[in-house]
């Protein structure tokens, strides 16, 4: 389950872009800059699902083959596929994907929505462009698949995309889709939002011009998880901001209960679901453009209202220099991230309550670190600088032990040192 949003900054007038995406809590989730060949003559995840591997990756391949994929992205990424969740690319677009249920039922060997996103992040110049992209690769390979980490899990999905300038929703049902332009704001959750209002469409759809939503959504499993209470939640708090970099920030750490007590049902943004399903916030991304310049920041671990928003420069000099373009760093930090997650969820509620002012405070110094080379449009010096902040993170992990001791935790692994890999800053 996930929530995705765009919205314009009252003071700026420049967009921004946010995502949580809630997946098998045991799943790691890992950021990793990229080009488009990475993981195509052969698989390069790290972990694998047989389902994934004999159906859905050669029906990538092929899509991937019809394709010119020109373009290098920065992606946060399951553990076990070659797609992603949420990600940006070298041209500043950005789209993150939800999980929508439809009547009808996804192929079984068409896409996964994850490969559809990273396809299109690998081939579009704008968010116009990524439309038409996502619906070509519908329309021709279809969607479908086990997208479960753990059990079985099929659905159709949904997309905001955003560049400097525009935003774009697309949601689908199987091979047919609707596209409308963002005028605003806009957010998606794990339920259908677009009715009769849309700028483009499938050419059955445009023919009918049905209500989508009315005619696709499946009301069981919109009430089994909970998108559509989660989407007028988001809409009301984003609408109610300033559409600055803190509002988004503070609307993905949002839960019903607080930082010392998390509410375990699937109506919190900040997910951590322990009921009949079970889904926990993963990873969380943002994006903020200033005068057309892209600057994400990802948590790359677990639980937003415990783990620093760290940034991430998109300009060409990232590529080189950045310690997650290896994907064997990207991964190992994903699995300490996820086990230090695990270990702070076990800690008293103080504990919890410290670490969370404690990775708001590691963010205000990242931001210190990399504003001004941002705002100057430096691409090099922003290379640079988030490659420093990302060593901050380091720090945030210390303190963390550092407390988690304070407050009773006798874990061996908070005493060991930090992997010989680690090398950043």
């Amino acid at each position: 389950m996930c929530d995705t949003m765009a919205t314009t900054n009252v003071s700026t007038g420049s967009l921004l872009f946010a995502k949580n995406s809630d997946r098998d809590p045991g799943e790691p989730q890992f950021i990793q800059y990229c080009d488009a060949s990475e993981g195509l003559d052969s698989p390069t995840h790290p972990e694998h699902r047989k389902s994934y591997d004999l159906v859905q990756y050669p029906q990538l391949q092929k899509a991937a083959a019809s394709l010119p994929n020109p373009l290098k992205a920065l992606v946060s990424r399951p553990s076990w596929m070659w797609g992603a969740e949420m990600g940006i690319n070298e041209a500043g677009v950005a789209i993150g994907n939800e999980a929508v249920f439809a009547t009808s039922k996804p192929e079984k060997d068409g896409l996964l929505g994850m490969d559809i996103l990273r396809l299109t992040l690998h081939n579009a110049s704008t968010a116009q462009q990524a439309v038409q992209i996502i619906a070509g690769l519908l329309e021709t390979f279809g969607q479908g698949g086990n997208g479960s980490y753990s059990g079985k899990l099929t659905y159709s999905n949904s997309f905001l995309i955003t560049d400097a300038t525009s935003a774009w929703v697309v949601e689908s049902a199987a091979r047919k889709w609707v596209a409308k332009k963002v005028e605003g704001t806009a957010t998606i959750s794990n339920a259908y939002t677009i009715g009769t209002a849309y700028e483009d469409a499938d050419d059955h759809t445009k023919s009918s011009h049905p209500d989508f939503a009315r005619s696709h959504a499946s009301s069981l499993y919109r009430w089994f998880t909970k998108g559509d209470i989660r989407q007028q939640t988001t809409t009301r708090l984003v609408q109610d901001g300033d559409g600055s970099w803190q509002t988004m920030r503070d609307i993905l750490c949002h839960t019903q209960g607080s930082a010392g007590v998390l509410d375990h049902t699937m109506r919190s943004i900040c997910m951590d679901a322990t009921g009949f399903v079970k889904s926990r916030t993963a990873a969380s991304m943002i994006v903020e453009y200033h005068n057309g310049v892209p600057l994400a920041w990802f948590t790359g671990s677990p639980l937003p209202i415990y783990s620093p928003f760290l940034p991430f420069a998109v300009g060409p000099e990232a590529w080189d220099i950045a310690p997650h373009a290896d994907l064997r760093f990207g991964y190992r930090f994903a699995q300490e991230r996820t086990e230090l997650t695990n270990l702070i969820l076990a800690s008293p509620v103080k504990a919890k309550q410290k670490i969370g002012a404690l990775a708001r405070e590691i963010e205000t110094g990242c931001r210190a670190m990399v504003e001004s080379s941002w705002r100057q449009g430096a691409s090099a010096q922003l290379a640079q600088d988030c490659t420093t902040a990302l060593a901050e993170e380091q720090t945030y992990r210390i303190q963390v032990q550092e407390i988690l001791v304070e407050f009773g935790a006798e874990s061996k692994s908070l005493y060991e040192k930090p992997d010989s890999f680690y090398r950043c800053g």
